[in-house]
C-alpha cells in the first residue's frame, strides 16, 4: 500500500473543526465516490478505498445521489431490447 500526502493549511482544519484523521477519511471517501461515479473504480474497490463496507459505501452514494447502477446508453438500450423480447 502506498501513502499520498498533501499540505493543508491550519486554517482549513480550524474552519472545518476536524483533525487529521477526519480530514483524511473525508478526502478518501470523496475521492472514492468520484472515481466510482466516473466508472474508474468498481463498487468494491471504491468501498475499500473509502475504508468502508460495500453496504455502507452504497448508503453514502445514495445520500449523495450517485446511482450504483451505471449503465451506458448502449447497455441500457440492450436491457430494454431484452425486456421487449421477453414480453
Amino acid at each position: 500500500m502506498r501513502t499520498v500526502s498533501m499540505p493543508i493549511s491550519d486554517e482549513v482544519f480550524y474552519v472545518l473543526k476536524k483533525d487529521v484523521t477526519n480530514i483524511q477519511f473525508d478526502m478518501m471517501k470523496s475521492l472514492a465516490m468520484q472515481y466510482f461515479k466516473e466508472r474508474r473504480l468498481s463498487l468494491g474497490l471504491s468501498a475499500k478505498m473509502a475504508g468502508m463496507t460495500k453496504n455502507d459505501f452504497v448508503e453514502i452514494l445514495s445520500r449523495n445521489s450517485i446511482d450504483i447502477y451505471q449503465y451506458t446508453d448502449e447497455e441500457l438500450q440492450e436491457e430494454f431490447d431484452l425486456v421487449d423480447r421477453l414480453v
